[in-house]
């Protein structure tokens, strides 16, 4: 019996100490190698599976308000041949499924020029209409185009198909159920943004029904 006794307690350590180690890594988890473990990144409001979350160049371990950068885009050029026809952060649609879609920003783009636009960047803020903070990001919109004479949809989301860029999991887009006022820039090179302010009203993100 002793001997028994012995055995399972040495397995009942061994599975404990296995469940400790596995818990620790799990919470020491870097998916996105910035420094920061992923249990942390929703504390800061970091996204776990960017380094760089706000676009700027700088890690998010590194960087003093991972958050929010100020506008990097050249406000200058030549007329615009495009404009945001439809700007959403809420109440979306997936015309492909014919269903309702999670909240998320999308913007339809119609390039009313002869010539392709591909290049182009986007800048946008997200202000919190209670507590007043403001995110901040750029990113460079690679491999999105628009024909000429035609349309084309950007959104941002999971990011998992052609014209969809990955959005933040924890911006306060998500966690914040104050109303929320989106500041839009977009850029094609060459020509002068196009800017867009879309207001959402008070609540979270919601899931599509």
């Amino acid at each position: 019996m002793t001997l028994k006794r012995n055995l399972s307690t040495l397995a009942l350590a061994s599975l404990l100490g296995l469940t400790m180690t596995t818990g620790v890594m799990a919470q020491n988890k870097d998916t996105d190698g910035d420094g920061i473990p992923d249990s942390a990144e929703a504390l800061l409001g970091t996204d776990p599976l960017v380094a760089d979350t706000d676009g700027d160049g700088q890690n998010d371990l590194a960087d003093k308000d991972p958050t929010f950068m100020a506008n990097p885009i050249d406000m200058t050029g030549a007329p615009a041949p495009f404009v945001i026809k439809e700007a959403l952060v809420e109440n979306n649609y997936d015309y492909a499924a014919n269903k309702t879609a999670p909240d998320h920003l999308e913007l339809l783009v119609v390039n009313k020029g002869t010539s392709p636009l591909t290049g182009m960047s986007i800048y946008y803020t997200i202000t919190d209409g209670q507590s007043g903070k403001v995110e901040g990001t750029f990113r460079k919109l690679d491999g999105f185009s628009v024909p000429a004479g035609g349309e084309a949809r950007i959104h941002f989301d999971a990011g998992t198909m052609p014209g969809h860029f990955r959005a933040n999991p924890n911006s306060i887009y998500v966690t914040s159920t104050a109303s929320k006022t989106f500041s839009i820039v977009l850029k094609a090179p060459g020509f002068a943004p196009v800017t867009a302010t879309i207001n959402k009203d008070k609540g979270g993100a919601e899931t599509a029904d």
